[in-house]
C-alpha cells in the first residue's frame, strides 16, 4: 500500500506497475459511473414522472440540472486538479458523486432529486477532467496509448450498457436502482485511489482559477434553462403578458450573462474559455456543427423514450434494449472510420452522416412500423450509423482546424460547445412538446399533462396517446431542421484546408469522441490525441 501522507512523490517519479494499473482500474470505475449515468437516467424519467407524479417542467429539471452543473464547471476542473492535486480532486469528484447518486436514489419527490442531480454534475465536472489526466501522469510515453485504448473499451462497454441495464432495472425493479447501481462503482474506484495510488504533484499551477467566468457560465445556462423550462409549463405564451415575464426574462439575462462572460475572459489571468481560437472561421463552424447535432441528440434521447412507453405503449425495458441499436455502428465504423476520412474526407462524412441522422429521426415516427421495438431498433441503427460518420470527423476536423499547441483548449471547448447544445436543446424540446401537446390533446388529456395519462382511460386515453404522438412529431420535425443546418455549415463552411489535414486516427480516439455524446464525456483529449509529442508540463488544461 502506498501511503500519500508520508511519502509524496514528484511529477517525474515513476509509478510501479501495480501502481499504474490501480490507477487505470480506478480511473475506468470512475468514469463509468458517469457514462452510464448519462445514458441510463434518460430510459429512467418515464417511470421517474410517473412515480413522483412529476409535471414535464420538474422532469425537464431533473434531466437538465445534471448538465448544467457539468458545462458550467467542467473547463475548470482540470485547474482545480493542478491546485489542489489530481488525486485529491479525482477522489473527491467521485466521492461527491457516490453520495448525491445515493441521495437521488433516497429522493421522495422532484425537488430533491433535482437537488441529488445537480451534485452529481458537480461530482463529475471534477473527475470527469481528472480521469485521463491520471492515466497520463501514471503511465510511461511507451504504454500510455495502451492504457488510453483499455480506458476507451471498458467505458464504451459501460456506455452501451446504461441503456438496458437503466431499461430493465427502471421497469422490473425501481428507477431508484439506475442511481444505486453507481454506488459500488464509486466505491472501488474511492478505495483504490485512496489506498493503492499515491499523490503526485501537479508540474505546474495556472495563473489563477476562472471563478467569475465558471460563475457567470453558470448562470447564463441556468438562466436559459429556467426560461425555457418555464415556457414549457406556460398556458399563454403571449409576449405580452405577465407570464412571459417568467420566461422570456430569465432568458434574457442568460444571455446577458453569457454576452458578459465573454468580456471577462479577455481580460482573465487564466481564462476557461481561450477566446483566441474564434478568430477562426473553421473552429467555429465546427463547434456550430457540435451545437446542433449533440443538442438534437440530447432532446431526443430524453424524449423518445417517453412517447415510446405513452403514445405506443413500449415497456422501459424494450426501449433499452432498442435503443442499443444506437451504439452497435459503433464496433463496426469505428474499424474503418480512418479509411473513410482518406477516401472521402471530412467535409463529406460530416454532411452524409447530418444527413444519415435526419433520415433516422424522420423514422422515428413516420413509418409504419415506428412504434415498435422493431421499428425502434432500426431508427437507432440508423442514427448510429450517422453519428458513427460525423463523431471521428468532427474529432479530427477540430484538430486539423487548429494549431498543435492550441489542442487541448480546442478539445475542450469543442466538448463544452456539445454539451451547451444538449443542455439547451432538451430545455427548448421540453417548451415544443409542451406547446403541441396542448394544443393536440383534448380538455381530460390537457389536464392530465404531458407524459402523465396513467388515470385515463376509453376515449380520453387515445386523445392522450395521440396528442403525446403528435407532440413527438414536432421535435422530429425540429430535428430534421437541425440537421438540414448541419449539413448545409458542413457543405460551405469547411473548407478545403480540413481536407489536407492528417487523418492517423486510431481507433481508441474515435471511441473517446463517441463517449463525448454522453453527458460526462472525456475534456481532456489532449493527451489522448497529441499522445506521448509533448513534455509532461506542457499537459494541462
Amino acid at each position: 500500500m502506498v501511503q500519500q501522507t508520508k511519502k509524496p512523490e514528484t511529477g517525474s517519479s515513476q509509478y510501479p506497475p501495480l501502481e499504474r494499473y490501480a490507477v487505470l482500474v480506478a480511473s475506468v470505475l470512475g468514469s463509468s459511473m458517469a457514462f452510464i449515468n448519462g445514458t441510463a437516467v434518460a430510459l429512467a424519467l418515464e417511470p421517474i414522472q410517473r412515480d413522483l407524479n412529476a409535471t414535464l417542467g420538474e422532469i425537464l429539471w431533473v434531466a437538465n440540472i445534471y448538465m448544467v452543473f457539468m458545462a458550467a464547471l467542467i473547463m475548470i476542473g482540470g485547474a482545480l486538479g493542478d491546485f489542489f492535486g489530481r488525486r485529491a480532486v479525482f477522489a473527491w469528484g467521485v466521492g461527491i458523486f457516490v453520495v448525491s447518486s445515493l441521495f437521488c436514489g433516497l429522493a421522495p419527490n422532484s425537488d430533491l432529486l433535482t437537488i441529488g442531480r445537480a451534485a452529481q454534475g458537480f461530482g463529475a465536472a471534477l473527475l470527469t477532467p481528472m480521469s485521463l489526466t491520471l492515466i497520463a501522469d501514471a503511465f510511461t510515453k511507451e504504454s500510455r496509448g495502451m492504457a488510453m485504448g483499455i480506458w476507451s473499451a471498458a467505458s464504451a462497454l459501460m456506455t452501451a450498457l446504461g441503456p438496458p441495464v437503466g431499461g430493465i432495472l427502471a421497469e422490473n425493479v425501481s428507477w431508484r436502482w439506475v442511481f444505486y447501481m453507481h454506488i459500488p462503482l464509486g466505491l472501488a474506484a474511492l478505495a483504490i485511489t485512496l489506498f493503492l495510488t499515491r499523490a503526485k504533484q501537479p508540474p505546474r499551477k495556472p495563473k489563477g482559477l476562472d471563478l467569475a467566468g465558471a460563475f457567470l457560465a453558470f448562470a447564463g445556462f441556468t438562466g436559459i434553462s429556467y426560461g425555457l423550462i418555464t415556457l414549457s409549463e406556460t398556458s399563454e405564451r403571449s409576449m405580452l403578458t405577465i407570464e412571459a415575464i417568467m420566461w422570456l426574462g430569465p432568458i434574457v439575462l442568460g444571455i446577458l450573462a453569457l454576452g458578459w462572460m465573454v468580456r471577462v475572459e479577455r481580460r482573465a489571468v487564466s481564462p476557461m474559455l481561450p477566446l483566441d481560437l474564434f478568430k477562426s472561421g473553421m473552429f467555429n463552424a465546427i463547434n456550430v456543427v457540435t451545437l446542433l447535432l449533440y443538442g438534437a441528440m440530447g432532446g431526443i434521447f430524453v424524449f423518445y423514450p417517453i412517447v415510446l412507453k405513452d403514445a405506443y405503449g413500449l415497456g422501459v425495458d424494450e426501449t433499452g434494449l432498442a435503443f442499443l441499436g444506437f451504439v452497435v455502428p459503433m464496433a463496426v465504423i469505428t474499424i474503418v472510420s480512418g479509411y473513410l476520412m482518406r477516401r472521402f474526407g471530412v467535409r463529406l462524412m460530416l454532411s452524409l452522416g447530418s444527413a444519415i441522422c435526419a433520415i433516422a429521426f424522420y423514422s422515428m415516427c413516420f413509418i409504419t412500423n415506428a412504434g415498435t421495438i422493431q421499428g425502434a431498433f432500426i431508427s437507432m441503427l440508423i442514427f448510429g450509423i450517422g453519428m458513427a460518420l460525423v463523431v471521428p470527423a468532427m474529432t479530427t476536423a477540430i484538430f486539423n482546424a487548429t494549431p498543435e499547441e492550441s489542442h487541448g483548449s480546442a478539445s475542450g471547448v469543442n466538448n463544452a460547445a456539445g454539451r451547451a447544445g444538449t443542455l439547451f436543446f432538451v430545455a427548448l424540446y421540453g417548451a415544443i412538446v409542451g406547446f403541441a401537446f396542448d394544443v393536440a390533446a383534448g380538455p381530460e388529456a390537457r389536464l392530465a399533462g404531458y407524459g402523465a395519462g396513467e388515470g385515463l382511460t376509453g376515449p380520453a386515453l387515445a386523445d392522450f396517446r395521440n396528442a403525446m404522438a403528435t407532440s413527438f412529431e414536432a421535435l422530429v420535425i425540429a430535428s430534421i431542421v437541425t440537421m438540414i443546418g448541419c449539413v448545409m455549415v458542413s457543405a460551405f463552411f469547411i473548407s478545403e484546408n480540413i481536407e489536407r489535414g492528417s487523418f492517423r486516427t486510431q481507433a481508441r480516439h474515435i471511441v473517446l469522441g463517441f463517449l463525448r455524446l454522453f453527458s460526462s464525456g472525456p475534456s481532456r483529449e489532449k493527451e489522448v490525441v497529441k499522445r506521448n509529442n509533448l513534455p509532461e508540463e506542457e499537459q494541462r488544461d
